[in-house]
């Protein structure tokens, strides 16, 4: 096939069903990984679920404008859990951007890049390196500085990209040590790397990467058996009709009663996340 210099909103929407058939592909691996924050192994499930209800509202949507509004809305309303709900602000970063043009060029995946990692980080009560955020903020920067080098081809600029967000998943150990004692990766870092992935099968035609086979962690394992002790009891997640402004407040009194405070969205309906014992 035809290496493309740009991706229009079919193009655009073909990113979208490899990444979902990429998830499902790679779901029990993500599954297997998943120690952080939570060992509950379903990091996987949540991100192909979050991913599913983008392709159920995408339908056969071909406008680069349609398709960027079943990808924010879709992502926002089906996001599952810490990981589902962290991609979704990722994934409307990238169609914030997207929307108002009719082709993607290199200047215009460098800016997405950019704008979904700020987003993903707005979003999250208290980031934390060695995760997701690790990985797409490392994608966007790698784009930026491929730009700034003169990088004009879409694929190229990609390359560094996927090369960059890989680096930072195996390099995740070393900025989480829950990672490094479980002897795995982080989870979501390595889901969002498949973003990347389907990027480059619809602009190169490249095949989808293949799942590797991960042994179950023992904190994983434990978890399943019901013998984790984790502190936090419940996820707790909900949408929430609310004015724009009063979510910075939101969020401080959330932060009394739990951890892993996710809150994404935007004018008047969020997706809230957070593990507590306060059901």
């Amino acid at each position: 096939m035809p290496v493309l210099d740009a991706l229009d909103g079919a193009a655009l929407a073909r990113v979208v069903a490899s990444y979902r058939d990429a998830l499902r592909a790679h779901q029990e691996e993500l599954n297997r990984l998943n120690v952080y924050p939570v060992p509950d192994g379903d990091t996987g499930t949540n991100m192909a679920l979050t991913i599913e209800s983008v392709c159920a509202e995408l339908g056969d949507a071909s406008r680069m404008d349609d398709v960027c509004r079943a990808v924010s809305h879709g992502s926002l309303m089906g996001a599952r859990g810490n990981s589902g709900v962290i991609l979704s602000q990722i994934l409307r970063g990238l169609a914030d951007t997207f929307r108002s043009i009719e082709l993607i060029a290199v200047d215009d995946l460098v800016a997405a890049l950019r704008r979904a990692s700020d987003a993903a980080y707005q979003a999250v009560m208290r980031p934390v390196e060695g995760t997701i955020l690790t990985a797409v903020r490392a994608a966007a920067e790698a784009a930026e500085s491929a730009r700034a080098a003169g990088e004009s081809s879409l694929d190229a600029l990609l390359d560094g990209v996927q090369r960059a967000a890989i680096d930072a998943v195996d390099r995740s150990p070393e900025l989480l040590p829950v990672l490094k004692e479980a002897g795995v990766v982080d989870a979501g870092g390595r889901g969002f790397t498949l973003l990347v992935d389907a990027f480059l099968h619809v602009v190169d035609g490249r095949p989808l990467p293949e799942p590797e086979v991960v042994p179950i962690s023992a904190a994983v394992a434990a978890h399943q058996r019901g013998e984790s002790n984790t502190g936090l009891r419940y996820e707790v997640m909900f949408l929430l009709d609310a004015d724009d402004a009063t979510i910075p407040a939101f969020k401080e009194a959330w932060d009394s009663i739990g951890d892993s405070i996710v809150v994404v969205g935007g004018d008047g309906v969020w997706n809230c996340h957070v593990h507590t014992n306060d059901i």
